[in-house]
């Protein structure tokens, strides 16, 4: 008998977690991958130069191109990011694509806190994944939608949180609000997993396991400068910037007196939607349905983390 093969059709293939995805999935030696993205020279060459990986350029417009990169796929992940325009008419052009060449299932472009429990308007980014999401149910008769689920990532939010000249840890709030915690490689993993078992539908979640020894990733400010004397030997200063209802005024002031400056409003909407409760990912978590993804805590980000290079954009 022949190998069986899974193919894979990933969209916005250049992308950090897009690549990293990849990654993931070419370790199996029964995966091909078949990429869409724009420009192409955007991959790094370990991957453009593998024989089970096919890449399709083009604009998100081009449904020509869009069908080819598709067809034959077992299941399409999406990993778009950018404005409205893409993100919501972007990825109806290509869940369109996919049911026309008769993709069984679609994983869209989530991979984000639980936006289920937001309303449209209270975290702007995330109205398109309510669009699409009501676009999937819609279609439900002709493709399977899945959603991937993660905390903040752990490689972000210290842009911001962490003043390195002065070892200071910076909080909105009262400092015990937990934040949930995914890193890039996790969520990667993580996704590899549900591309390659065509039973995962519906709303996926990674999550840790709120028992755990060090708290997992389920963390409090006061808690992550506690794990940074652990890593670092040495006793980090907190500072408070105000309270959640103050971050609330401030990032909508922020934003109104200019929307179209998303760097300048975006943190602190991820921030406070990360703190208030409101997004937190649902029970029961799937990771004991995967259970080759060891998820990484804060003490196992730190542990691997240089002190000076804590808050650097690296992705």
């Amino acid at each position: 008998m022949g190998t069986c093969y899974t193919t894979v059709a990933i969209a916005g293939i250049t992308g950090t977690l897009a690549k990293l995805i990849t990654k993931q999935l070419l370790r199996r030696p029964n995966v091909h991958i078949k990429g869409f993205c724009r420009n192409p020279s955007k991959l790094p060459h370990s991957l453009r130069s593998n024989s089970r990986l096919t890449l399709f350029q083009g604009a998100f417009e081009n449904t020509a191109v869009i069908r080819e990169a598709v067809q034959g796929a077992d299941v399409t992940i999406c990993c778009y990011m950018g404005d409205n325009d893409l993100m919501v008419d972007g990825q109806k052009i290509l869940i369109d694509a996919c049911i026309a060449e008769k993709v069984p299932r679609y994983i869209a472009s989530d991979f984000c806190m639980d936006f289920r429990k937001l309303a449209f308007g209270d975290h702007p980014v995330k109205d398109a994944m309510k669009h699409i999401h009501a676009y999937l149910e819609e279609k439900k008769s002709q493709i399977n939608a899945v959603h991937i689920l993660n905390a903040c990532f752990l490689e972000r939010p210290w842009i911001g949180l962490w003043n390195s000249n002065k070892s200071c840890f910076m909080y909105w709030g009262t400092g015990d609000e937990k934040w949930e915690f995914t890193s890039y490689d996790n969520a990667a993993e993580f996704a590899a997993e549900v591309a390659l078992d065509k039973n995962s539908n519906g709303f996926m979640s990674c999550k840790t396991n709120h028992s755990s020894l060090v708290r997992g990733d389920y963390i409090s400010m006061k808690e992550i400068a506690a794990e940074f004397k652990f890593a670092y030997n040495e006793e980090p200063k907190l500072e408070c910037l105000g309270s959640l209802e103050q971050l609330y005024g401030i990032m909508h002031t922020t934003r109104n007196h200019n929307p179209d400056n998303a760097y300048a409003w975006l943190g602190m909407f991820y921030t406070y939607y990360s703190l208030n409760g409101q997004t937190t990912l649902p029970a029961p978590n799937n990771n004991s349905r995967f259970p080759d993804v060891k998820l990484v805590t804060v003490r196992d980000f730190f542990a691997g983390m240089r002190k000076t290079d804590i808050g650097k954009r690296s992705f």
